[in-house]
């Protein structure tokens, strides 16, 4: 069991929240006039690995962290981890069967008072919420029309925010039984609607049909949702999960990472062996447009400076008023491993931070970070022992809005 639990105040910024309604935010001041303090992470003891695999996925909420692993194919129980605050934690399953989703979504999220889980019961989609990491309340969401004959056969993500929880879907199958995806909406975390297809870009001509990459984020003005298919996308907008409208003019694909501060929008390319085509794996949008930001390789004699087909990033969240993103070197055979940070004051511009400083060369991935609005806490696996687990703690800077 858990100890008794304080208040941290942890927030996943790209997953929902719980709030019923929210009100509108002040206008974030110009990129010009916004204040950013670059993070100082200090690496806490390596401790033994929790679950087994790297896709690791973390999630904070006011009282505490998830931490659960997403497979590629998986039909097995998910193994799910809670802590206070990242140095201790405690299996915490939400049911005795709960079976995961194949990656490449999220399946942890957490926002204000509660933290979430999406998988599968004996028969159902359901998502499951707690707000101490010890009790967990079972939300199913309706299939409607939709056949699934195995949880391997639909991906799924979760994201939470201000304006409450969304629950993203699509066939995991080619060609897809619906070019588009599957969305569940909940405005207070406690119980979710009817499910709602929206429409993926068609694929051009010739291309093979395959399902879209999905990407989710949830923010103080609703959520973001991105649709990449073949050479199209999409980035939608909403405030409540219902009405979408397209905003994603110029957005180059596939962007499967994508995350908003006040009126900036971030987007990354997913860095995998199929994609691994230099630079830029990064764009910002202010005005609706989108434009090539740049990403600092960062300068040697530090670690892991490598060229960019040798870099991934695989989490981006809020850090003050301006942005943070994590991730690692490739490592593949004959290549450097080292785990990887950046900043970015307004999306245009991607600061790397030393990595040996910081204690990331020790890494041989940072698997993602959870953003708190007074602490923060990164999680990775060593590069000489995937049999433990890194973590690293952070204060949070204020947010000027």
């Amino acid at each position: 069991m858990l100890t008794r639990r304080v208040a941290l105040g942890l927030v996943l910024v790209s997953v929902a929240g719980c709030a019923a309604s929210a009100p509108d935010t002040p206008p974030t001041a110009p990129a010009a006039t916004r204040q950013f303090e670059p993070p100082k992470w200090m690496r806490q003891a390596p401790q033994p690995a929790l679950m087994g695999g790297t896709s690791q996925q973390e999630a904070g909420w006011d009282n505490g962290l998830i931490l659960a692993s997403a497979a590629a194919f998986s039909n097995e129980n998910m193994e799910v981890f809670t802590s206070q605050d990242g140095r201790e934690w405690a299996m915490s399953p939400p049911a005795a069967k709960t079976r995961q989703p194949p990656c490449c979504g999220r399946i942890v999220a957490g926002f204000g008072a509660a933290g979430y889980v999406v998988g599968w019961d004996d028969t159902q989609l359901t998502v499951w919420r707690t707000e101490d990491g010890e009790r967990w309340a079972a939300l199913p969401l309706h299939l409607g029309d939709l056949t699934v004959n195995s949880p391997v056969d639909l991906r799924v993500t979760i994201a939470a925010g201000p304006r409450g929880v969304i629950v993203v879907g699509n066939d995991n199958y080619a060609p897809p039984s619906y070019n588009g995806v599957y969305v569940w909406r909940s405005a207070d975390g406690r119980s979710f609607g009817e499910m709602d297809r929206v429409p993926a870009p068609e694929p051009s001509s010739g291309e093979i049909s395959a399902p879209p990459i999905v990407a989710v984020d949830a923010n103080a003005q609703g959520f973001l949702l991105g649709l990449a298919k073949g050479e199209q996308s999409r980035l939608l907008t909403s405030r409540d999960g219902a009405d979408w409208q397209d905003t994603g003019s110029g957005l180059p694909n596939p962007n499967v990472i994508i995350s908003s501060n006040g009126p900036i929008k971030v987007a990354f390319r997913a860095n995998t062996a199929v994609f691994r085509d230099g630079e830029p794996r990064a764009w910002y949008s202010r005005d609706g447009g989108w434009k090539p930001a740049t990403v600092d390789p960062g300068h040697l004699p530090d670690a892991g400076v490598v060229p960019a087909d040798q870099r991934q990033i695989n989490a981006v969240r809020t850090w003050g008023d301006g942005f943070i993103a994590v991730g690692n070197t490739r490592g593949d055979d004959g290549e450097e491993k080292s785990g990887l940070v950046w900043y970015s004051v307004d999306g245009s511009s991607w600061t790397r931070m030393p990595a040996r400083d910081n204690g990331f060369d020790s890494a041989s991935a940072l698997m993602d970070v959870a953003i708190g609005t007074r602490k923060a806490v990164l999680v990775g696996y060593p590069s000489d022992d995937s049999e433990k687990l890194l973590t690293w703690h952070a204060d949070t800077p204020p947010h000027s809005g």
